[in-house]
């Protein structure tokens, strides 16, 4: 095998053979190149297929001890094989070893695996715990939507059969209520059984079937109810109270419903959930309830609104509001001032506090102090203000005007205390006033000018 000097060797001389007419002018050669230039051809030749084949077992053995073989000699030997050696007997293809492009693969390869499966992780980790956030297993609402009575779906058969029992559960009440507004009382179930022609036990038996009937088509539909009752979240009621009232109903198109008309049920119980869900909104969503067409109003302007936010108007006037709307600015100013919501005393001002508008609403029934002390100092004002007058004039001012009494009174009341017509208080009321307009410059009552309103 050619040890490390003889392939330098080789490959300085395959180097030189690549060009020998730019060899030969080199004048600034080492002695080591010049010893090489010197060699036989022969040897030459000995030399190449010796290294040729010690490049061979090179490969093998990188091959087995994964190994990373010089480029630069490979392609040199590659080159100088096919180029300016000549081969006697035929070339064997050259292997060259995949595994050095695997192992880069594979590391390329680790850091994104790694990152997505700690991605995926993450992700199903926030997954499980939103689930569990959300998930209360003592919640009676989820408990009673995830049982086997609103989760199991009724077929067109079944249906058919249970509207026919709640039917015939119809006219057995409509028939008890007869008798009773014949009788005056409520029917035995005696004469109910007599007035119908059945025993007392399959009376039972046929209110026991048509209860249960009712009960089995109100609960398969009750889903959608919550389905309903979810796009009404937000108006001023709670969902469990919008479940109620959709279940209400739920009721009452069960009671309503008439198989002969060609409706299918679903959707004859859907507009009746829907009325009477938007019904109890009305009613019950605020704390000053509102008419009907203050709402539809309302959805109007609304919807008037959305539409300009689309159109990208994010502020638009009044006046593009109730054009669109189809009303007045006059009218949308009063339904706008009219829908106001309306604040509880008790309820916090700031979420981070426990301070409450009633803490820091001002009391308008109590005066500040220095209104009191100035209304005082009024008071004794015009009290000195009257001794100006005589006891008479003054006495008749004091009454006109209910000074230091309880109420003003009239000309006729004050003209019976004195024993004086109508006229005369009048002419005498007349002349106190000139004489106090006369002083009041002098007095100085202008300073409350601000404290007469």
């Amino acid at each position: 095998m050619l040890q490390w000097p003889d392939l330098r060797q080789l490959l300085s001389v395959l180097e030189l053979g690549e060009n020998p007419s730019s060899s030969l002018n080199m004048q600034s050669v080492a002695a080591d190149t010049e010893e090489i230039m010197n060699v036989e051809p022969s040897t030459i030749l000995a030399l190449a297929k010796n290294a040729l084949s010690a490049s061979k077992q090179a490969l093998a053995l990188a091959e087995d001890l994964k190994l990373d073989l010089d480029d630069s000699l490979s392609n040199s030997l590659g080159s100088a094989n096919s180029s300016t050696l000549p081969v006697e007997e035929e070339e064997a293809p050259t292997v060259r070893s995949t595994r050095r492009l695997e192992r880069q693969s594979k590391r390329r390869r680790m850091p994104s695996k790694f990152m997505i499966s700690d991605t995926y992780s993450l992700r199903k980790t926030n997954v499980r715990k939103k689930v569990s956030g959300s998930y209360d297993p003592n919640d009676p609402l989820r408990l009673f939507l995830r049982g086997p009575e609103t989760t199991q779906l009724l077929t067109a058969k079944e249906e058919s059969e249970l509207i026919v029992k709640v039917q015939d559960l119809m006219r057995l009440e409509k028939l008890k209520s007869n008798l009773q507004s014949q009788f005056g009382r409520e029917p035995t179930l005696v004469e109910w059984a007599e007035a119908i022609g059945l025993s007392c036990s399959a009376l039972q038996a046929e209110l026991h079937n048509g209860n249960r009937s009712r009960e089995k088509l109100v609960y398969a539909n009750f889903r959608m109810v919550f389905h309903v009752a979810k796009q009404y979240q937000g108006r001023g009621m709670n969902l469990q109270d919008l479940l109620q009232e959709g279940s209400m109903g739920l009721i009452k198109s069960v009671e309503k419903f008439k198989p002969q008309v060609g409706c299918l049920f679903a959707t004859y119980s859907y507009w009746w959930i829907r009325q009477t869900i938007t019904k109890s909104i009305v009613q019950h969503s605020r704390t000053i309830r509102l008419p009907e067409n203050a709402y539809s109003l309302l959805g109007k302007v609304v919807k008037a609104k959305r539409s300009y936010i689309q159109e990208g108007n994010h502020c638009p006037s009044k006046e593009e509001l109730a054009t669109r709307a189809g009303i007045t600015v006059q009218k949308l100013d009063k339904l706008l001032f009219t829908t106001r919501t309306p604040l509880s005393m008790q309820q916090p001002v700031w979420t981070d506090q426990d301070t409450t508008f009633q803490e820091v609403t001002p009391d308008t029934g109590i005066e500040i102090p220095d209104v009191s002390v100035a209304k005082q100092l009024m008071r004794q004002h015009v009290r000195n203000l009257l001794r100006v007058l005589s006891p008479k004039e003054r006495k008749i001012i004091k009454l006109r005007f209910g000074i230091e009494e309880s109420k003003e009174n009239s000309l006729s009341e004050i003209g019976n205390i004195f024993g004086l017509s109508k006229e005369r208080v009048r002419q005498l009321e007349s002349r106190a006033l000139y004489k106090l307009k006369q002083c009041l410059v002098k007095q100085g009552l202008g300073a409350y000018a601000d404290l007469l309103v």
